[in-house]
């Protein structure tokens, strides 16, 4: 029987502590949501998400830092310390710049409270639409080998349709390219069949362009370069 005592005690003993770890976990700030997700707009310069909570203890907390997963991720706060019962709100700034897709970012929360440091991890899930998507985005020729057309096929998001009519060459005049570029239509304003043809394959050559659109006033497009080499 004495066994069985000195078993129960140490289990409880354990339990105890994995419930006051717990409790220690979850400190005193009550948060609203800890994930925000968030369906970008094209042409969406940022996303602002806030994380509103509330100091849930007896005393004043103060938080002492704040961080993210990466640069593009900004955390702010109204202020750093919070009075018993006060509630708050913490402002994460994310720059899309020129990402597409889904994106996950995490922020850390650093506050003193009772005299220790405690931590909580938010998170925020973009999803940032593509504008178009270039089934090859390389088209490669070697040296000496029979001259060929290559294409790249284009696919226009449907919430944002444009007439793809030119291509834009980066260094040079489209005259003055190593290559033929045709394109063709395959559904309006929707899908595109770049077709590009080496005008030589006697020399190394890389160019980089870029299609171009009357639709696209903020200039996204420059954002989807195709490459032609030759190697």
């Amino acid at each position: 029987m004495e066994t069985i005592r000195i078993s129960i005690s140490i289990v409880a003993a354990i339990s105890s502590l994995a419930i006051g770890q717990t409790l220690a976990a979850a400190g005193s700030f009550a948060w609203e949501q800890t994930n925000i997700s968030v369906d970008a707009d094209f042409g969406q310069k940022e996303v602002n998400a806030y994380y509103v909570f509330t100091n849930n203890s007896d005393r004043a907390i103060t938080i002492s830092k704040t961080s993210a997963s990466c640069g593009c991720t900004v955390p702010s706060l109204e202020k750093d310390t919070y009075a018993p019962g006060e509630s708050g709100k913490l402002l994460a700034t994310f720059d899309i710049g020129n990402r597409v897709g889904k994106q996950h970012k995490e922020i850390t929360v650093e506050t003193q409270e009772n005299g220790e440091s405690q931590s909580y991890v938010l998170t925020l899930d973009v999803d940032i639409p593509q504008l178009i998507e270039l089934k090859r985005r390389a088209l490669l020729w070697r040296v000496g080998e029979e001259p060929g057309t290559k294409d790249c096929e284009i696919v226009i998001h449907s919430s944002w349709p444009m007439a793809i009519d030119d291509v834009v060459i980066k260094n040079n005049q489209k005259e003055e390219s190593m290559f033929i570029f045709e394109i063709e239509e395959i559904e309006p304003r929707h899908k595109y069949l770049l077709k590009i043809t080496p005008k030589s394959l006697d020399a190394k050559v890389r160019e980089t362009c870029y299609l171009a659109s009357p639709d696209d006033k903020e200039k996204s497009l420059r954002n989807f370069p195709i490459y032609a080499w030759i190697r």
